[in-house]
């Protein structure tokens, strides 16, 4: 689960306690009024099930271990498709872009070695669900989990990409 952003955080602090400015002076706290205490619930409840709703839904797909396959792609193009196993792998990728190292374990992937100046893609750990994704910008390098065998009627693929 994702943890809300700074400026998020603080929106919903000032909407709670109803801060208010008196011409350069310090914030003086109003109390809430009936009014503000079910909007907040409100807007709260609705962003919380739209979550949920979401949440749901991609945890709801149905896969046996062993099922799912990762791509690697480099610059755009399929590098090298891969079974998510229980057998340690490891795929070294050396291109004009970069050198990345993956290693596949435990049904699932992570990236090990990185030469980019800020190896972001090192922290972005181990995965093993459906969608999630290791990307390192200056390698143009992307490892996607997918399940082989999902529905058809999947209604999060995409309809179509438009390239500039």
């Amino acid at each position: 689960m994702t943890k809300p952003s700074r400026p998020a955080i603080f929106i919903l602090i000032v909407i709670i306690t109803n801060i208010t400015l008196d011409n350069g002076k310090a914030a003086e706290l109003q109390k809430m009024k009936r009014g503000d205490f079910i909007l907040v619930l409100l807007v709260l409840l609705v962003a919380g099930s739209i979550y949920g709703i979401k949440a749901y839904k991609n945890h709801n797909e149905h896969y046996a271990q062993g099922d799912l396959q990762a791509v690697i792609t480099v610059d755009g193009k399929e590098y090298k498709t891969v079974s998510l196993t229980k057998e340690e792998q490891v795929i070294d990728i050396k291109t004009k872009f970069g050198h990345n190292t993956l290693k596949v374990y435990d049904y699932g992937i992570r990236m090990t070695y990185s030469d980019a100046p800020l190896p972001i893609a090192l922290n972005m750990g181990f995965i093993s669900r459906p969608k999630q994704q290791i990307i390192c910008i200056p390698a143009r390098l992307m490892v996607e989990v997918f399940n082989p065998h999902r529905s058809i009627d999947d209604d999060n693929e995409l309809d179509a990409v438009i390239q500039t």
